[in-house]
Parts: structure tokens; C-alpha cells; sequence
């Protein structure tokens, strides 16, 4: 842990230390070649600062555009290896998905079997019931 502590307050002072130079950089090429005799007005000012504000949120758009399609490749994948390794275990003879099927097919067969074996046959008495009572009449 103190090893990660390090190297992040390494980066850190790399980073310090490399705006340091930009800056010194920047100002030795602003003394060297002289001041500048444009004066910028305020219109110009807010067009760079718009200009410069939207090109940062296109990159950053950009950069999550990139980002969103990696992450949902990568879920897609996941969910597909758990689909077909669920399914692969379920069809396994004892597994939920097999049990789950054998069940129906045991149902489906039992209301078949009922359905062929009382075709055609009717209750008992249901026509002896009419006949007696057109008889009485």
C-alpha cells in the first residue's frame, strides 16, 4: 500500500514539475520574441473561451462515445458467456432447465393420454337422465 502511495506522489510531482517547465518555456519564447501590439478585445476574448470550452466537450464526448461502446462490448460478451453456460448446466441430465422440461413433457403426455383414452366416451346416465324425463311428461 505504501509502495502505490509513492508512486501516485511521484506522478504527482511529475506532473508539477512538468507544468513548471511549460511555463518557463512559454515565457522565455513570450521575452524572446518581444511583446505582441495586438490588444484583444473582450469579443475576441469570449470567442476563444467559447471556442476552446466546446472543443473540450467534443473530446470528452468523444472520449465517452468510445468508452460506452468498449463497456457495452464487453457486457455483451459477459451476458452471452452466461447465457450459454447457464444453458449448457440447465440441459444437463438432473440440471433445473432439464427437470423444468421433463416436467412439462410428463404433463403434456398425462393430458394427451387422458384426452385419447376419453374420446368419444360419455358419462354414465347423462342419456338415461333425459329419456326418463321425456317418458314422464
Amino acid at each position: 500500500m505504501g509502495g502505490s502511495r509513492g508512486l501516485s506522489a511521484l506522478k504527482v510531482a511529475g506532473l508539477l514539475a512538468l507544468c513548471l517547465i511549460a511555463g518557463i518555456v512559454g515565457s522565455l519564447m513570450t521575452s524572446h520574441f518581444g511583446k505582441s501590439q495586438y490588444t484583444l478585445s473582450y469579443a475576441d476574448f469570449i470567442s476563444i473561451m467559447l471556442t476552446a470550452v466546446s472543443l473540450l466537450i467534443t473530446v470528452l464526448a468523444v472520449f465517452l462515445a468510445v468508452v460506452g461502446f468498449v463497456g457495452w462490448t464487453s457486457i455483451e460478451q459477459k451476458a452471452h458467456l452466461k447465457t450459454e453456460e447457464y444453458l449448457q448446466d440447465g440441459f444437463r441430465e438432473g440440471g433445473a432447465l432439464d427437470e423444468m422440461l421433463n416436467m412439462r413433457v410428463t404433463e403434456a403426455l398425462k393430458a394427451k393420454t387422458q384426452e385419447m383414452m376419453f374420446e368419444g366416451v360419455s358419462p354414465i346416465g347423462s342419456e338415461d337422465d333425459g329419456a326418463e324425463g321425456e317418458g314422464q311428461s
